[in-house]
């Protein structure tokens, strides 16, 4: 059952439910009271049961009366116009006026208003709240009927039970207005499944400032058009019909008032999960320059980044105390100029700031000392490692070259032998396997060879086109089986260059046997040759027949294959080779993966 109310509680649906509730409540009420501020009404009428008593009768209707009466009098006019709804007798002792007899306003004694000898004196139905002074030698006889009288209390009565109805139906609207808003707060930023804050992906981006800002500016402007309208409706004619141009006004109240409610509510929930979730202040304008500048002057004397370089951290440390120290010395030369006129003193800051740098470079210079100690002991160090894996490949190549040359021979003697068919098939196996093993052996030992610069060169004059020539003319069984067509792009001229022969043979052997092996089938083998100033350039591009998900510098690794599936024989040692003897004769070379598209580059110097 509470697993259920969570759920309905922090529906979507059920907050958009309270939260347009809301607003639909915060516009009626406003609305309902721009209405009131434009209709006849006396809000006096809700807290005075009685309309004699209130300051509506005694300070207006009644306070005009007397006003009325009193101009007539003194003016001598011949009536009050419009004909007033009470009667009145009033006098000096010699002039008297009057709209009824003394006797027939004597006869209605409950509302009647007497003023004699400087004193007022009221009947038993009237309001004591009178302060008028008309003066020691007048007398005024005021009287309101009693039929008058009922008929305005009747009025009165109306206007308070509408009054009261319209006060209740506000108090209920503001207490659900709040009940909604409270439980928007809290189930904002709740979802059903967990009691974490999610924040809005939108809105909650919006710094918390730029938001406060927006909401006390929205609230304003409200505010202020508010006040227009009430004053629109403070300069027209109040009815109790209101006319075209306040229902305009009054809908407009009501537009704003929706919209600025919205607006308002988007934005206070924005806030309230902000808080919920401690990102409020950090997720503001002013929090963020904050934590950028102090982040920023932390990042000066913060050496945990070099906590696993000691030297490094050594040297930034004393970078922040020499900073630091320079900074207070300067500072210090400033009061002391400004305070004293001492120089001696003034050149104290001076001699200590010497003392500062001499100690840093001097510091540093014993840091650097120690560091390029360290670099020279670990480079020294990376060469051995490097010379003692040569060394080992090319002993372990050498030591495996002699049995299995005794292989070979022993199965190059038993192919001669007169064997069943099943025992010849399993020589031939041994045959094939023993080649392949021969070949990676040979390919290790060229590899070490070229790797430790011991790798013997016979540098000549030769035609690069023809070799390429020769290589493609050696291969053509291996390309015929391939299925695959070479597309050679060569030029008609000789290229001369100076370079080793057999090495260059070599290269283009395992980098043309590299794309017969792993290319598309049907697809076809490019070997481009451009000559430019006194270069050479030669690509070989091809097709590949599977997903080349690793990088140029990956497949030139030693026994780096490109095929994971290893559904192709090879040692992986074929472009490694290739790529050290290229360089080792004195070219360059280059791998570019595009998509399916494999190119191996090379570059080489030509001459005359």
């Amino acid at each position: 059952m509470a697993t259920k109310l969570r759920r309905f509680s922090r529906s979507n649906i059920t907050k958009f439910i309270a939260f347009a509730l809301t607003v639909i409540l915060v516009t009626a009420s406003v609305v309902l009271v721009t209405y009131l501020s434009n209709r006849d009404m006396n809000p006096e009428a809700i807290f005075v049961k009685e309309y004699v008593r209130s300051e509506a009768f005694t300070d207006g209707e009644l306070t005009h009366a007397i006003a009325d009466v009193i101009n007539h009098f003194v003016n001598d006019t011949e009536s009050i116009q419009p004909e007033p709804e009470y009667m009145f007798y009033i006098t000096d002792g010699e002039k008297v006026k009057s709209n009824a007899g003394l006797g027939e306003i004597l006869a209605q004694e409950d509302y009647m208003y007497l003023f004699e000898k400087g004193k007022w004196v009221f009947g038993k139905n009237t309001s004591k709240n009178v302060r008028i002074y008309l003066g020691d030698d007048i007398t005024l006889y005021l009287v309101y009927p009693q039929e008058y009288m009922d008929q305005k209390q009747e009025k009165w009565n109306e206007e308070r039970k509408l009054q009261l109805s319209f006060l209740i139906s506000l108090l209920q609207a503001g207490i659900v207005s709040l009940i909604c808003v409270i439980y928007l707060i809290s189930v904002t930023g709740r979802k059903a499944g967990d009691d974490e804050v999610h924040l809005s992906p939108y809105m909650d981006k919006i710094y918390s400032d730029i938001q406060l800002s927006v909401l006390l500016l929205t609230g304003l402007f409200w505010a202020l058009g508010m006040e227009n309208f009430l004053w629109d409706y403070h300069l027209s004619e109040k009815k109790p019909i209101l006319s075209m141009q306040q229902v305009i006004l009054l809908v407009c109240a009501g537009t704003i008032t929706a919209l600025t409610t919205i607006v308002c509510g988007v934005i206070l929930l924005s806030l309230v999960r902000k808080i919920k979730a401690g990102k409020l202040l950090k997720h503001s304008l002013i929090g963020a320059i904050f934590i950028g500048i102090s982040g920023f002057i932390r990042s000066f004397f913060n050496d945990s980044r070099f906590s696993h370089y000691p030297l490094t951290k050594s040297l930034y440390r004393r970078q922040a105390i020499f900073t630091a120290a320079s900074g207070g010395m300067v500072f210090m030369t400033f009061i002391l100029v400004l305070t004293t006129r001492n120089l001696f003193a003034s050149l104290v800051p001076v001699v200590l700031e010497g003392i500062i740098i001499f100690w840093y470079f001097y510091e540093n210079n014993r840091t650097f000392e120690e560091i390029n100690q360290g670099f020279q002991e670990s480079l020294a160090e990376q060469m051995k490692s490097e010379k003692m894996k040569v060394d080992l490949i090319t002993n372990v190549s050498h030591d495996l070259k002699t049995p299995l040359t005794s292989i070979i021979s022993y199965v190059d003697l038993l192919a001669k032998e007169d064997l069943p068919e099943s025992a010849r098939d399993y020589v031939n196996i041994l045959a094939e396997k023993s080649g392949r093993l021969k070949n990676i052996v040979s390919d290790l030992f060229d590899l070490a060879k070229s790797t430790s610069g011991n790798l013997p060169l016979e540098l000549e004059r030769l035609d690069l086109k023809k070799l390429v020539e020769q290589t493609l003319a050696d291969m053509e069984d291996d390309i015929a089986r391939s299925g695959l067509r070479i597309k050679a792009n060569l030029p008609e001229m000789p290229v001369y260059i100076f370079s080793d022969g057999k090495k260059l043979y070599r290269v283009f052997q395992n980098v043309i046997g590299n794309a017969l092996k792993y290319s598309l089938q049907g697809t076809r083998v490019f070997i481009d040759m451009v000559t430019h100033d006194r270069n050479v350039d030669v690509s070989i591009k091809n097709t590949a027949s599977y997903d080349m998900d690793f990088t140029a510098e990956e497949v030139l690794q030693r026994f780096s294959r490109g095929d994971k599936s290893r559904s192709t024989e090879g040692s992986g040692l074929g472009l490694s080779i290739a790529e050290s003897f290229a360089r080792a004769c004195g070219g360059s070379f280059k791998v570019e993966i595009d998509g399916d598209q494999f190119r191996v580059k090379m570059g080489f110097t030509t001459v005359d």
